[in-house]
């Protein structure tokens, strides 16, 4: 399966490391939204769309969205099992605008929440 995550983003940077870092079976192909040939290996991927809500799509090419991308991605490594809890209504319409406020402010709780900042365009551990 791929993901394809804001690499620009400090937050969504560090929950993508630690993810792979439970890939202990390399299930996981994590995609950057601002690699330079994006478009052209992706071409079933709106990068305009996937900067505002988490894609995911599995080996079957069926995509999944937002806190649905998030659920799988997770259950796919054996972690954090609590996250069905936010796919069961009525907590799943909490959630997932829950899920949207948080994502279209994602940078802002990334310069509250992170320690480290990026220093280029792109964020990376090492920053």
């Amino acid at each position: 399966m791929k993901i394809f995550y804001d690499s620009r983003c400090p937050l969504c940077v560090a929950e993508m490391t630690n993810l792979k870092s439970h890939d202990t079976l390399n299930q996981i192909i994590l995609v950057d939204l601002h690699s330079d040939n994006f478009a052209l290996e992706n071409p079933d991927i709106d990068r305009e769309k996937a900067l505002k809500i988490l894609h995911l799509q599995d080996s079957q090419g069926v995509v999944l969205l937002g806190l649905d991308a998030t659920y799988q991605a997770w259950k796919t490594v054996g972690k954090h099992r609590w996250l069905k809890l936010l796919r069961v209504m009525p907590i799943r319409w909490f959630a997932d605008k829950g899920y949207l406020l948080f994502a279209r402010n994602r940078m802002a709780v990334s310069k509250l929440f992170m320690r480290k900042q990026c220093t280029s365009q792109r964020c990376n551990t090492n920053e």
